[in-house]
């Protein structure tokens, strides 16, 4: 029986051998492919959930301080900033921002007045300097060149955010989920126009535990014109603009009042 048996496995051996192509993988042992932002994909980078994260949401425009003290609002003048958390810097070209808005019920939603198109996407231009994204870099998303934010890195004039309830969702190059902020089912979580003045919606800087769909994870800008850092953090705010809208474009967010830990760019 043992000489039979060795006779078995060499026939098997051999029969193995004899083969031009070995067995067909299944496919099961194959990881995700990433574009690493090279000339070989065309300086288009992918990412994984959590790589990039939403920071600041500013949908209630901006007031601008004319001649003689004149006031103007402008509700169109709006940004999205955004942050590298990924290991590696990457370019963000052609990635998706897709807006959500109302309950998901239209007889509701008609109820409630809400009339805006229930989901917008929107494609991620080159940046305007055509660098990547570095590492703990804020970046900016904004609707206007000519508007408060004239030093954002990436401009979309068809940008719409609605002045109710919403939702922002990230979506890389190759539709992977990155990452949401806001809910269309609850009402706006921070930020104003009180018709004085325009303040963002800033993502509360904690290193865990901050889910953007989560209330808890945003606050209000929080300074004002006579605290210290608020001249530092309105640094790419428009000059015309900043006596009224208060936001932190490019930089760390101000500090949160609410209760939470405190904000920073964990550099």
């Amino acid at each position: 029986m043992k000489a039979r048996s060795w006779v078995l496995l060499l026939a098997s051996l051999a029969a193995l051998w004899g083969c031009d192509e070995g067995p067909i993988p299944d496919g099961r042992d194959q990881g995700v492919g990433y574009r690493s932002g090279t000339s070989e994909d065309g300086y288009t980078s992918s990412g994984e959930r959590g790589n990039l994260i939403i920071t600041e949401v500013h949908w209630a425009g901006s007031v601008r301080e004319g001649l003689r003290g004149v006031v103007s609002y402008d509700p169109e003048d709006i940004f999205i900033e955004v942050q590298n958390k990924h290991p590696r810097p990457i370019h963000i070209t052609g990635w998706q921002l897709i807006v959500h808005t109302g309950t998901g019920h239209r007889l509701e939603d008609d109820a409630q007045g809400f009339d805006d198109q229930p989901v917008r996407t929107f494609v991620i231009p080159a940046r305007e300097s055509g660098e990547p994204v570095d590492v703990n870099e804020f970046v900016v998303i904004a609707k206007k060149r000519d508007g408060a934010f004239r030093e954002a890195d990436y401009y979309l004039e068809d940008l719409v955010l609605p002045d109710a309830r919403f939702s922002v969702t990230i979506r890389d190059i190759d539709d992977r989920l990155i990452e949401p902020a806001g809910a269309p089912e609850q009402d706006i979580f921070a930020g104003s126009y009180d018709l004085v003045t325009a303040r963002s919606m800033e993502r509360t800087q904690l290193l865990f535990a901050n889910p953007g769909g989560r209330e808890a994870s945003w606050h209000s800008y929080s300074l004002n014109p006579w605290d210290e850092l608020h001249e530092t953090l309105q640094r790419h705010v428009h000059e015309d603009y900043r006596r009224y809208t208060f936001a932190s474009p490019g930089v760390a967010n101000s500090p949160d009042y609410s209760g939470n830990t405190s904000s920073g760019d964990f550099n």
